[in-house]
């Protein structure tokens, strides 16, 4: 669920070769394809202190912490390897990826060229990472496209270096190339068969193709190979994680998600358990709905750091999920005061609103009409802001289970919020169900004193119209926009209202075949009996009359028909006003 994840494949990056970088540096290098970044940091901090001039150091030390997310220290380091060196075109390239995650594109643009035009023919790093800053997980897209000239052109100029078909094969899997992907990996293990990454990554490649049991098995052999690579734990506990997805079986479920519980506790336990790797953690345990030793794990990363906003947002996931409705709304209304607005992701949004509305409708006490307003406006926020629709989705199962319970007036706003993702799959049925709420949110108090407001049937006709337009044969919509309609009806002046909408719905229901139209009979004779009735008000009786007979085909029996076609007999008869029921 949250984007910034821990990545193997931006860590790798630091790994570079020749045999000139100081050991410590190597140090500091193993400790980052480890991904343990407190350790690495603490490395290079110290190189950067006993070697102030050196700055490739700087470079470095601000890349990790740009992986884990920290631009803006990444940014002093960088700024730092410059004043330590003016002419070091790796940290005008770090300064660029900087300026690419904060969203000032043309910044960066400007900064990688400066130092790649002004790279000598023989260096590869300038345009290595720079294909790596376009595929950083941290930024709001990746372009893998833009990465590939860059990696291509650090190929040119050096052969040898396992990490540059390394990254073309993350570029290629980023822009779902699998078989350009796994060609690079290969290409990389061959250059150097130390280069696990690589044997990792190619298991990836057959868990996003779905061979999830393979994935596992490959995992576990290099884990066999080698016990202390912590990523190789962490992607099997992403693989199982994604194999639990398609159980269909909650015993397959269960047990495949502990097993995934059980490898990120093992990376935990070869990496470290700095706020870094415990924000790795949490990452992880949202994806897993983990949400019992989530709050645990955000209480003890409290403890490290008090003032970190995602702390904030992993405790208000996990008091949501654990029940704990008002410390959501709490951490999460304090999480979003704090954070840059470009760190808000769309699930913010979504367990805030969730957490507003569940306090709101509390059942034990009367509605908070203002809290829940503000509740949907932020779930709605969250829906439009998520491009992967599954939010939307999410909202429709909780609208359901609201429907289900009868609660129409708050089943109607939400599924109104999850009907704001065109592209979901839910969607027509979404756009149904808010309408049909609201519906019978106004019909099952229309008695009551004072009357519900007329805006919810425009609510529910509005809702209709929009399933009209994206499900034209859908004769369900049609029927209930009608039968909406009526509901807005003066008794005292009807004004055929609902005419149309029930012509519109014969006009779909009679396309359908004949069981379907037999099973509809009772609904066909109401549209019928409707358009009679307008008829005989404008004493158009003769088809008044037809309207009638046609309701009693597809209803035999139907008593108002019955009635109104034996009131209408002194009409005929003598030419005179009918008299109505």
């Amino acid at each position: 669920m949250i984007r910034r994840a821990a990545s193997v494949g931006l860590a790798i990056a630091f790994i570079a070769s020749g045999a000139s970088y100081a050991q410590s540096l190597k140090d500091a290098q193993v400790a980052i394809d480890a991904e343990q970044y407190a350790k690495a940091k603490s490395i290079l901090k110290n190189l950067v202190q006993n070697k102030p001039k050196d700055a490739e150091n700087y470079f470095y030390l601000g890349d990790v912490y740009l992986v884990t997310d920290y631009p803006d220290s990444a940014k002093t380091f960088f700024q730092q390897g410059l004043e330590a060196d003016p002419k070091d075109n790796l940290n005008k390239v770090g300064l660029g990826a900087v300026a690419l995650v904060q969203g000032n594109t043309a910044e960066a643009e400007k900064l990688f060229t400066e130092a790649t035009e002004k790279a000598k023919k023989k260096d590869y790093l300038e345009n290595l990472y720079v294909g790596r800053a376009y595929m950083n997980p941290n930024l709001e897209k990746p372009d893998y496209k833009k990465a590939l000239p860059y990696l291509e052109k650090a190929k040119e100029a050096n052969q040898k270096d396992a990490l540059i078909p390394s990254s073309l094969g993350d570029a290629y899997f980023g822009m779902g190339d699998a078989s350009n992907a796994y060609t690079n990996y290969r290409d990389a293990y061959d250059l150097d068969n130390t280069f696990t990454r690589a044997r990792v990554q190619m298991t990836v490649i057959s868990k996003q193709a779905r061979a999830f049991p393979e994935a596992v098995q490959d995992l576990n052999t290099i884990i066999q190979e080698h016990p202390d690579y912590a990523p190789a734990y962490r992607e099997l506990a992403e693989t199982y994680n994604a194999y639990a997805q398609f159980a269909t079986k909650s015993e397959d479920y269960n047990s495949r998600i502990q097993e995934a519980l059980k490898a990120y506790k093992q990376y935990m336990d070869l990496t470290d358990y700095s706020l870094d790797s415990r924000m790795r953690y949490a990452d992880f345990m949202i994806k897993a709905r983990d949400y019992k030793n989530l709050e645990e794990q955000a209480n003890e990363m409290a403890k490290l750091d008090k003032v970190n906003p995602r702390i904030l947002r992993y405790l208000g996931y996990a008091s949501y999920e654990n029940g704990n409705y008002p410390s959501s709304q709490k951490a999460l209304t304090d999480f979003l005061s704090k954070v840059e607005q470009n760190r808000i992701i769309p699930q913010d949004y979504y367990f805030l609103g969730l957490s507003e509305i569940r306090i709101a409708s509390d059942t034990t006490k009367a509605t908070d009409t203002t809290l829940l307003a503000q509740g949907i406006a932020n779930l709605t926020k969250g829906v439009q802001m998520d491009t992967t629709w599954k939010l939307a989705e999410d909202v429709s199962a909780e609208a359901k289970k609201t429907f289900d319970a009868k609660r129409f007036d708050l089943a109607g706003a939400l599924f109104k919020a999850a009907a704001q993702a065109p592209k979901s799959k839910t969607y027509n049925y979404d756009l149904f169900y808010w309408g049909f709420s609201q519906y019978f949110n106004y019909a099952m108090h229309m008695n009551d004193d004072p009357k519900p407001s007329m805006g919810i049937l425009d609510d529910a006709v509005n809702a209709f119209t929009k399933v009209n337009e994206v499900a034209k044969d859908m004769p369900e919509a049609y029927l209930y926009k009608a039968k909406a309609l009526s509901l807005k009806e003066d008794p005292q002046n009807p004004q055929g209202l609902a005419v149309p909408a029930y012509k519109e719905y014969l006009g779909v229901i009679q396309a359908k075949d004949a069981e379907t139209q037999k099973k509809s009979g009772r609904y066909i004779a109401e549209a019928y009996n409707v358009i009679a009735a307008d008829l005989v008000n404008k004493e158009q009786y003769q088809e008044a009359r037809e309207n009638l007979e046609k309701a009693l085909e597809a209803e035999p029996g139907n008593a108002y028909a019955t009635q109104t076609l034996e009131q209408l007999k002194p009409a005929a008869n003598n030419g005179t006003s009918a008299q109505q029921k």
